[in-house]
């Protein structure tokens, strides 16, 4: 009886459960980079919480008035009904669930509260700089390229020699890039003291060297263009200064990191054969371009509407002649999330898609270091997602996360009769993240 009068009392307080939750999101921020499966978790309870605060309906529908909110629903909902005309069910769902976490900034932006910004910012910042750690402790040595206990794996490196210790390296190089961003923008807008700005500088320092000794093409891509879009928007007096030190980190990272050498040599060598005329597309690079040549004919055929939410990939190798479809492994999706969607949905899905940037873009964020976090973020999704796709959990939680802190403005307030006490927070959360963490542990171990 006590333990349900405590619980209901707990209900009533509204303040404290959303107290809770914005706790959570920070630590789901924390987990981005380094924990699929506890960040889940994470979310779960967040959900929990926020079905117990009550007034569901009224809170969803003050998400709902958000524009960039509306267009991942409109997203989703082009997804389900792609499901209508496509023959392969279970990879249309399968699609839809790598869609489904756009939907997760309706909880995200109706609770955030404007002091957890940039708590928010720097947990995910926080958890970077873990994942960083982790991955020079393997290059000097000092971790294990793979660190399991009994059935458990804490992480694996993409390889040996390549230590994206947590995430695929594809996802850690753009990570890194964004993360100098973030860090970049910090020392610029914040008021830290001298000491925290020369530690972020060198963060900067570590992620950029980091981003260079691990094997994710993307995340090298992903740094020159935010670079490029950095130097000619923003610094603009600085621009050509900017410029020469992209050139510099390219020319030392050519000479000195073996990884970043060997990519360049295969995609000079991938490239020689895909222009040799003889459509060589079993490298890694060729696949990818195998994938874009046998598409062709299925979008031109398919212009508006597309294949269907889960027949693009079976459509695409119908045009690949046998033996390259026997030969290649990695074919099992299009490597694009643009191509993606423009084959499955045709050019009004692709419309639907690009509609998300196009009301970002928009956007009016007075706040300048927020609209900046929000353009950045979202220009590293764009940039990241011309490799990869919204199919292994972390570009698109990541991307509603982000856009959940920096589409409000600090004087926004979702927790009203409380007092925040910094410090007390941060004994919850991590009190909280160990017993998520301990829980995870069991999990395997029973």
């Amino acid at each position: 009886m006590k333990f349900l009068e405590f619980l209901n009392s707990y209900r009533q307080n509204k303040d404290l459960i959303t107290l809770w939750m914005n706790n959570l999101l920070m630590l789901y921020a924390f987990l981005l980079p380094i924990s699929q499966t506890i960040k889940s978790t994470v979310f779960s309870i967040i959900v929990i919480l926020f079905l117990i605060r009550g007034n569901v309906l009224k809170f969803i529908k003050e998400s709902l008035a958000n524009p960039i909110v509306r267009s991942f629903v409109y997203l989703f909902i082009v997804y389900i009904i792609g499901l209508l005309w496509t023959e392969d069910i279970a990879s249309g769902i399968s699609a839809v669930k790598n869609v489904k976490y756009g939907l997760y900034l309706i909880l995200f932006y109706s609770i955030v509260d404007g002091r957890y910004i940039d708590k928010v910012i720097g947990a995910f910042i926080l958890g970077m700089l873990v994942s960083e750690l982790t991955s020079y402790g393997m290059i000097f040595g000092i971790m294990p390229w793979k660190l399991e206990l009994g059935n458990i794996l804490f992480y694996t490196a993409y390889e040996i020699g390549d230590p994206s210790p947590f995430l695929h390296h594809i996802h850690y190089g753009v990570a890194l890039a964004l993360t100098v961003m973030l860090l970049g923008q910090k020392i610029y807008f914040s008021k830290n003291n001298l000491m925290m700005k020369i530690f972020m500088s060198i963060f900067i320092l570590t992620a950029t060297t980091n981003i260079f000794v691990t094997g994710g093409r993307t995340g090298y891509i992903t740094f020159v263009m935010l670079m490029l879009v950095l130097s000619i928007v923003y610094l603009k007096k600085w621009a050509v200064a900017a410029l020469i030190a992209v050139v510099l980190v390219f020319t030392i990272a050519y000479n000195f990191s073996s990884v970043f050498h060997s990519k360049v040599l295969q995609t000079e060598a991938s490239v020689s054969k895909l222009l040799s005329g003889d459509k060589n597309f079993n490298t890694s690079l060729g696949i990818r371009v195998g994938i874009y040549y046998y598409s062709f004919d299925v979008i031109k055929e398919n212009l508006l509407f597309g294949v269907g939410t889960g027949d693009s990939m079976n459509e695409i190798l119908k045009n690949a002649p046998k033996e390259w479809v026997a030969n290649t492994d990695s074919a099992s999706h299009e490597h694009n999330q643009y191509l993606s969607v423009l084959v499955k949905l045709g050019v009004v899905g692709l419309l639907v898609f690009l509609n998300i940037y196009y009301q970002i873009f928009r956007y009016k964020q007075n706040e300048k270091d927020l609209r900046f976090i929000m353009i950045f973020s979202t220009l590293a999704i764009a940039f990241g997602i011309l490799t990869t796709q919204f199919n292994l959990r972390f570009f698109m939680p990541l991307w509603v996360v982000m856009l959940a802190v920096t589409l409000i403005n600090r004087e926004r307030r979702t927790i009203f009769n409380l007092k925040l006490d910094h410090k007390e927070q941060l004994f919850q959360i991590v009190g909280v993240g160990i017993v998520f963490s301990l829980a995870s542990l069991l999990k395997h171990l029973i």
